[in-house]
Parts: C-alpha cells; sequence; structure tokens
C-alpha cells in the first residue's frame, strides 16, 4: 500500500492507493470461465491510535483503487491503515505525516 500524508496550514491531505486485483465476479477469462469475485470491502483509518475513518467499499472499485482525503491534523501524526477484501485478506500500513 503506498500512503502520501502532507500537512499544510494546519490541514493534512492523505493519498492512499491499494494493490489489489478487485474482481466484481462477473468477468469472464480467455476460457469462458468467471473470475471469482474478490475486493476491498471494508477498510479503517486510525489517527494516533483513534478512529478517524471507516469504509465500506463493493464490487465496482476499480483494480488499485485510489482514494484521497483530508482533515485537520499536524505534521508528526500517525496514521494506521487497515483493509480487508472478500476472501479475508488484510492490507495494513502506517504512516507518518510530513
Amino acid at each position: 500500500m503506498r500512503i502520501l500524508a502532507t500537512e499544510s496550514g494546519g490541514i493534512v491531505s492523505v493519498k492512499v492507493i491499494i494493490p489489489h486485483p478487485n474482481e466484481s465476479g462477473s468477468r469472464k477469462d480467455e476460457s469462458g470461465s468467471i473470475v471469482p469475485a474478490n475486493f476491498v470491502k471494508e477498510g479503517m483509518v486510525m489517527l494516533n491510535g483513534k478512529p478517524l475513518l471507516e469504509l465500506q467499499f463493493g464490487p465496482s472499485v476499480s483494480k488499485n483503487p485510489f482514494f484521497q482525503f483530508k482533515f485537520a491534523g499536524k505534521k508528526g501524526d500517525k496514521l494506521s491503515l487497515r483493509f480487508l477484501d472478500s476472501s479475508n485478506q488484510e492490507y495494513s500500513a502506517e504512516a507518518a505525516v510530513v
């Protein structure tokens, strides 16, 4: 997972890319078989150990999803991100605001 968190004037801008295939379960492969669904379904963003955002996704999210958000914060704040996909695989990362 790639995270960029920058502060300017007391506002932190966060950009996140989650490397994930995000298959909806409705696409067919070259042999005509349906590719099983496998997509990011939920996420949690923690700021300095406290919940900041809870996210819910569905099968229509693109491959390698990108999202961004802003909040009031400062340099040095610690972000922890955790995502869970439909096969219950967990993705997590941490970053400090710069």
